[in-house]
């Protein structure tokens, strides 16, 4: 196991600059292992996955945060509260029921209301099993298979995004994602 391009993030968290990570929901498992020794928190939904999630994060030392599905004002509100006194968040940005690799409006809305460095993360394994039949397509690294996390370049987006500059915030988010994506899986698989 191995993280690429560790700087990147190392910079940033040894600043106490808030940062906001986000990765594609299918290859969170070796995500959180993976980071194990950073401090922060992971955002999942109120669901019994969701709450599956949040026991493997607090198992490998981070707190976690579950909100609905179809979240509220109010519980956008009490989310972002508790987010801002967090030194790192991260989330899947295509979960709970994605569709697959399409990052979600909400992730661009709490990227730019934490002013943070918005980091797209991204794994890939030597050997691995795929979960074909789940929509998000769920890899699980093989035993002593090479894992490698590799970190994309930060962007801070905008507070204050009308719906166009949403849109084209979530679009730039996800070409990120899919790029990091991408190149994890040449460095892993040339």
């Amino acid at each position: 196991m191995r993280l690429a391009d560790r700087f990147v993030y190392d910079d940033l968290y040894n600043s106490d600059k808030p940062t906001f990570l986000y990765f594609w929901h299918g290859k969170y498992v070796p995500v959180l292992p993976l980071l194990q020794g950073y401090r922060g928190c992971v955002i999942s939904s109120v669901s019994e996955r969701g709450n599956t999630i949040a026991t493997i994060s607090r198992r490998f030392g981070f707190t976690s945060l579950l909100i609905p599905d179809l979240a509220t004002r109010k519980s956008m509100q009490a989310m972002l509260a508790r987010v801002r006194q967090e030194h790192t968040v991260g989330t899947a940005a295509d979960g709970p029921l994605g569709p697959k690799h399409q990052v979600k409006g909400g992730i661009v809305w709490i990227a730019s209301k934490m002013n943070a460095a918005t980091i797209p993360v991204s794994v890939a394994s030597k050997h691995k099993f795929v979960l074909s039949r789940r929509w998000d397509a769920m890899e699980i690294p093989m035993p002593f298979s090479r894992v490698t996390l590799l970190f994309g370049p930060p962007v801070t987006v905008p507070n204050q995004l009308n719906t166009v500059q949403l849109e084209h915030w979530r679009k730039q988010l996800e070409d990120g994602l899919v790029a990091v994506d991408q190149r994890v899986e040449r460095l892993v698989n040339p």
